[in-house]
Order: structure tokens, then C-alpha cells, then sequence
């Protein structure tokens, strides 16, 4: 196998291993209506410090390059 080449397992982990987070995003929404703010707090702190990992993990394997911030929001500076 070609070192610089991705794996393609590597990938495939990092595009599947937050399916359960997408099933339980798409569950809220079903039923919006009978979430409390708790709840919501808790999952959308859980999904933000998961999901994003992953994706940007698998975009930088799949040779996209480095993340960027597109919507200039400040995401590589540190929090006061």
C-alpha cells in the first residue's frame, strides 16, 4: 500500500463512528416539541464536541488540506 495514500478504513471510521449522534440529532428534531432546554443543551454540547472532529479528521485524510475558518468566526483562537 502507498504510504501518502489515505486509508480508506481510517476514513470510513471517521465518517461513521458519530452515526448514533445523527440518529439521536434527527430524534430531537422529531420531536422538538417535547425536548426540554436541558436536554438540548446537553446533546448539542455533546454532538459540537464530537461530530466536527470527525468530519474535519476525515476531510484532512481524504487530502482536502487544512481546516479553514470559512465563516471567519474565530474558531482557532483561544477562548479568554
Amino acid at each position: 500500500m502507498d504510504e501518502t495514500k489515505p486509508n480508506a478504513a481510517e476514513i470510513a471510521f471517521h465518517l461513521t463512528d458519530w452515526l448514533a449522534d445523527l440518529k439521536e440529532l434527527q430524534d430531537i428534531y422529531s420531536n422538538i416539541d417535547n425536548v426540554t432546554n436541558d436536554e438540548l443543551t446537553v446533546f448539542f454540547y455533546q454532538f459540537l464536541s464530537h461530530v466536527p472532529n470527525h468530519l474535519n479528521a476525515a476531510a484532512k485524510l481524504g487530502g482536502l488540506g487544512k481546516i479553514q475558518d470559512v465563516f471567519q468566526s474565530g474558531i482557532f483562537e483561544d477562548d479568554d
